[in-house]
């Protein structure tokens, strides 16, 4: 039998509001049983029309009635948020792959307590082959990103590409807390934070957010670009970053699993 479990979404903005649409309309084993937002009247009337709507209550007491929580909040509240998911040995879907980096005790607060984290793939794709290379023996990870400048905060457009960053992830995470949270994840799945590389680059001939990934390995090399859609009501993000946590929680009721 298939086993159920409630799901509560953290924060409605771009992301975070898809997420919720997408389990109102309907996941195997999934219900969503609450949300949480700062402004609580608008998300009242955010999912007002929803066929299910949920209750509006604190980030603080969404582990006391979700089995899942997804965090899709603003890195500098993730942690008053996950700590309290964690404790209650719950699941913790992460948007914030870069507060997980900062934060990076809440790992082994996850081991103590049961507790999961799962940090969906976000707007890079190739993390399968990513997690298999790490099995073999990596040699070197390097994440070049380009983005629009009206993706990063206070930066004119300029006349042409230009480097505003090369670096470890782990500088690259405290320098864009808000821009680079796929190399997170890509530090998080193979080398870790301080021996990942990574460049930043904004570029006004782009209108699409770009990754570049090149993995080196025992078992081989591999290069990958995604160039994705800025989320039209957040630059900062990619439009497929909403999807890849609805693809995230789709596998966790799922009966068949695709991918490693």
């Amino acid at each position: 039998m298939q086993q159920h479990h409630r799901v509560a979404v953290a924060g409605l903005g771009a992301v975070g509001m898809k997420v919720a649409a997408a389990l109102d309309a309907g996941m195997a084993g999934l219900s969503l049983v609450a949300v949480s937002a700062a402004d609580a009247a608008r998300a009242q009337a955010r999912v007002a029309g929803f066929a299910r709507v949920p209750p509006v209550i604190p980030a603080a007491d969404l582990a006391q009635v979700a089995d899942i929580v997804v965090e899709c909040l603003p890195p500098s509240l993730f942690r008053s948020l996950a700590e309290p998911v964690l404790l209650a040995g719950g699941t913790l879907v992460a948007a914030s792959a870069g507060a997980l980096v900062v934060h990076d005790d809440l790992t082994a607060l996850a081991a103590r307590t049961g507790g999961r984290i799962l940090l969906p793939s976000g707007a890079l794709a190739g993390l399968d082959g990513l997690r298999a290379a790490a099995e073999a023996g990596l040699e070197a990870v390097t994440l070049v990103t380009r983005k629009p400048p009206a993706s990063f905060a206070d930066l004119p457009a300029g006349e042409g590409p230009h480097c505003l960053f090369a670096g470890s992830a782990r500088e690259a995470i405290a320098r864009f807390p808000l821009n680079v949270n796929v190399a997170a994840t890509v530090s998080l799945a193979g080398l870790g934070a301080d021996r990942t590389r990574v460049e930043v680059w904004a570029d006004p001939a782009l209108t699409r957010n770009e990754h570049h990934l090149t993995v080196e390995s025992r078992a081989g090399r591999f290069t990958l670009v995604a160039q994705n859609w800025p989320d039209p009501d957040n630059p900062k993000s990619s439009a497929i970053t909403g999807f890849s946590i609805i693809a995230a929680l789709r596998r966790l009721g799922a009966a068949v699993v695709i991918g490693t």
